[in-house]
């Protein structure tokens, strides 16, 4: 691990990695990859928003700024909906709210999202998050996803707040009646994804959560954001406890998972790529070989693979 430091925030990286930052005060982003493998990779979003409630209400403001010609109500036109709000939907809706942040959000510019596509989720866990009392549908999430045609997997967290119904004109009057849409919108806190190239993450996992676990807003970012932040959830302010029940959430999904969905993938992964298993009977150490090495090998120090759960601990390594 090597410090990466900034005025708004630092945190331990593995070494080499790349960090990038956008967005201000509860918008800010950070982003953290492996240039070797981008699919490796740690994302936080303090805040997002505007989701809104429908596609009735989104036409509805589409209609609502072009008649009062002011160009504020254009965002709200343009913003993705979250017809059934939860931490699942959210992250299907992703890509959308990614482009949409992109061009309207503060401070994004030279600042790349993760795009999450066709998100798919493998495995739910529980959120005991300090907004799980405000959140709607709030979950862990252990999913798959693609970027750039290539498939990854990962945790997620996002907890999903509904801010109220608002009543806006969605057309003409029509006799005595002004037909009204709901225009009210979400928004989503502490989000947080580590994820890895497909059948990796049981190596990653330990090393994403560790570097995540060091992630400290300074003073001064703090204190500014609180300042000018008006947020009607104000647990959300708590950079330090909301990123510390996310990350502690996502540990502990982690090990309370279906390790025989990871048994069976890894045995998938080895058949496919052409190795074979073997652990050091010294250290315990596991090691993947090309298929056929055991056989060749005259020791005794290194053995073949035959526990199943010895599939659901990383490698340390690869024997030639």
């Amino acid at each position: 691990m090597e410090l990466y430091e900034t005025p708004d925030f630092s945190i331990q990286i593995p070494k080499g990695w790349t960090v990038t930052s956008g967005g201000t005060g509860m918008y800010h982003s950070i982003r953290i990859q492996d240039p070797a493998e981008p699919l490796n990779q740690m994302f936080v979003l303090l805040k997002a928003d505007i989701l809104l409630h429908s596609q009735e209400g989104k036409d509805a403001w589409t209609y609502y700024s072009g008649v009062t010609g002011m160009p504020d109500m254009q965002i709200f036109a343009q913003a993705p909906v979250l017809s059934s709000p939860s931490t699942e939907n959210f992250y299907q809706i992703f890509p959308q709210y990614a482009d949409f942040a992109a061009q309207y959000g503060p401070g994004y510019a030279g600042y790349t999202f993760p795009q999450f596509e066709a998100f798919t989720v493998t495995e739910r866990f529980p959120s005991t998050g300090s907004l799980s009392a405000y959140a709607l549908g709030d979950e862990l999430l252990r999913a798959t996803f693609t970027e750039d045609g290539r498939e990854g997997e990962g945790m997620f967290a996002a907890s999903v707040v509904d801010f109220g119904s608002v009543p806006i004109a969605a057309g003409p009057p029509v006799g005595y009646q002004l037909p009204q849409a709901d225009g009210g919108y979400y928004m989503a806190y502490n989000i947080m994804a580590v994820t890895a190239a497909k059948d990796t993450f049981v190596e990653w996992e330990g090393i994403l959560t560790e570097s995540l676990g060091t992630l400290e807003y300074s003073e001064n970012f703090v204190n500014a954001t609180i300042q000018a932040g008006q947020e009607v959830v104000q647990q959300a302010m708590d950079f330090s406890r909301n990123a510390n029940e996310v990350l502690n959430g996502i540990m502990s999904s982690w090990k309370a998972r279906d390790t025989s969905v990871d048994i069976q993938s890894q045995k998938q992964s080895d058949a496919t790529l052409g190795y074979e298993r073997v652990y050091d009977t010294e250290t315990g150490d596991i090691y993947r070989a090309e298929n056929g090495w055991s056989d060749s090998y005259s020791g005794e120090r290194y053995q073949p693979v035959t526990e199943d759960e010895m599939y659901v601990q990383p490698i340390s390594g690869y024997i030639e």
